[in-house]
């Protein structure tokens, strides 16, 4: 593209205009709308027509998946999620062992060296937290108990892919860091307990008396933003991925704000998440 004030607004309406006229399609056919977001994706991206180029839509991808996780927490209870930790703790577990176990094998078996197979395996244990919530959140099946299970065990399985990672990293590099390894581990479950456990009812308690002193129209969306981006912020630096951030942030949220807020948010995520669909689809997450 020539003209550089156009890139941008050209990428936007491509990817926009493409990912929702298919998503309808998918939704016709009794299908989530990211099916067809994702047919989309591949089309325009460089595995095909290559008509769209990942840099100008790169930060709109990131803020896409972050809302569309604060959206979900919305709609989630905190005391819901910690009634299904046991059987989600499970459930991560066994997701991170079994294509651990199996990824390293495999690799193994056909003669890749210890550390390559370690990678190979720890790669199988990535999960998609933004495809699954949103295909949750299309079906309308978020209140389901299986829905809430599904979410808890995302929210641990990117813990426990985390740890995987920071012990495959230190055999790599011939040693073990233990003091590393119990920081990353205490900084990332700590944030996470913290939030589920105490974080709606600091929010309950401060967020009104805050709003009362605000004069902007829309106050309680603003504040919702503020601990959005604070939250997603924290989350990095303890470890856990943004977007768990972001989750967790709509979790402390979802008892105290109006109806009003969930309709804003919703108007920004159906404008942003097209774009962060597009982060799952292969060659983009990595600017191919």
């Amino acid at each position: 593209m020539g003209h550089g004030a156009a890139e941008l607004p050209l990428a936007m309406l491509l990817v926009f205009g493409a990912a929702k006229l298919p998503g309808e399609l998918a939704e016709t056919l009794k299908m989530p709308n990211i099916v067809g977001e994702i047919v989309a994706g591949v089309l325009l991206g460089p595995s095909v027509l290559a008509l769209v180029k990942p840099e100008p839509v790169r930060e709109l991808a990131d803020l896409g998946v972050m809302f569309l996780l604060f959206r979900v927490g919305l709609e989630v209870r905190a005391s819901d999620l910690v009634k299904v930790g046991k059987t989600a703790s499970v459930v991560a577990t066994l997701g991170v062992i079994v294509p651990l176990a199996m990824g390293y094998g495999i690799y193994r078996w056909s003669g890749a060296s210890n550390i390559e197979s370690h990678f190979v395996g720890d790669a199988m244990v990535a999960t998609s937290v933004g495809i699954t919530a949103q295909v949750l959140a299309s079906m309308g099946l978020l209140n389901v108990l299986a829905s809430r299970i599904i979410l808890a065990a995302a929210v641990i399985d990117d813990i426990l892919g985390l740890i995987v990672l920071a012990i495959v990293s230190s055999l790599a590099q011939g040693s073990v860091n233990v003091l590393q390894l119990a920081t990353t581990a205490a900084l990332s479950i700590g944030f996470t307990v913290f939030i589920l456990s105490i974080g709606g009812k600091t929010v309950g308690a401060i967020l009104p008396k805050v709003e009362k002193h605000m004069k902007g129209v829309e106050s309680q969306f603003s504040l919702a933003m503020i601990l959005l981006f604070a939250l997603a912020l924290f989350a990095s630096y303890a470890g856990v991925a943004a977007i768990i951030g972001a989750f967790l942030a709509g979790v402390a949220l979802a008892e105290t704000v109006t109806h009003r807020v969930h309709i804003l948010v919703k108007g920004v995520s159906e404008l942003l998440v097209p774009f962060g669909t597009r982060e799952k689809l292969p060659g983009y997450a990595h600017g191919e």
